[in-house]
């Protein structure tokens, strides 16, 4: 891969802070965590975010990571929790971004997410949703390697 990525590839645990905007556009605070797992044979992240305003709630999902392998630029994750239906998508290294395109079982919720590094310990996330054709959401965030 022509750049190395501390997120995903090393085991740790991340903080997340940033703004989360729903389906009208209304801002909201968000934070969380994400915790990098790895076994030989399956790699994890478990996500739990806080949502900030009325009628939001909190998410927690789990998404299962085929490990990468050799010499490759992408691979296949899924996610059994945090949504309506299970979600499928791929993490794709180019350069200094890993991209996440993913989609519902159905196929009718989508959407994709765009990590950049800025350095071994730092990460902006870019990212949206959609169901069918309408906007859910959409988030602006910054992710810290935790020591």
């Amino acid at each position: 891969m022509p750049r190395s990525h501390t997120y995903l590839f090393m085991p740790g645990l991340w903080h997340v802070e940033g703004l989360y905007y729903d389906a009208y556009e209304k801002p909201h605070v968000q934070e969380g965590e994400l915790l990098v797992e790895h076994a030989p044979d399956l790699w994890t992240i478990d996500s739990q975010m806080k949502i900030s305003g009325q009628d939001l709630r909190d998410f927690n999902t789990r998404y299962e990571i085929v490990p990468f392998p050799e010499g490759v630029s992408y691979t296949e994750w899924k996610s059994l929790t945090g949504g309506p239906e299970p979600i499928y998508g791929l993490f794709l290294v180019i350069d200094n971004a890993i991209m996440m395109p993913w989609q519902s079982k159905s196929g009718q919720y989508w959407g994709q997410e765009v990590l950049f590094s800025q350095d071994e310990d730092n990460y902006l996330s870019r990212g949206f949703a959609f169901l069918k054709d309408k906007k859910v959401s959409s988030w602006a965030a910054r992710m810290s390697r935790q020591s």
